[in-house]
């Protein structure tokens, strides 16, 4: 069940909406829901990967914060530019985890 959620737009969030809404012929609510999910999705990725930079958490950790592949995180991290620190001990854990989720497939 979706929940209610009420916002107060700005008119410079308002007007770049109603041209969206003009351009993509779609419905307000539903447009709303998909730019309100691609920021989300940013927003973790985003912290995700200034996490594994300040070293807080592994490529696998990070990933898993924002709910991407290993693959594409490690794409995220090339992107950025971010020195890929990875001990065998990462290693190992990416491992045990790919391992783990191959065994309950």
């Amino acid at each position: 069940m979706q929940k209610i959620r009420s916002i107060r737009p700005t008119e410079e969030i308002e007007r770049k909406l109603e041209r969206l809404i003009g351009i993509e012929k779609t419905e307000r609510s539903a447009l709303i829901r998909r730019i309100l999910d691609i920021g989300i999705e940013e927003e973790l990725k985003k912290h995700a990967l200034e996490l594994f930079r300040d070293k807080k958490v592994s490529l696998a950790k990070a990933a898993e914060i924002a709910d991407i592949s290993v693959r594409e995180m490690m794409d995220l991290v090339k992107d950025k530019d971010i020195s890929l620190h990875i001990s065998i001990e990462d290693i190992r854990e990416d491992f045990e985890a790919a391992m783990k989720k191959r065994r309950a497939a």
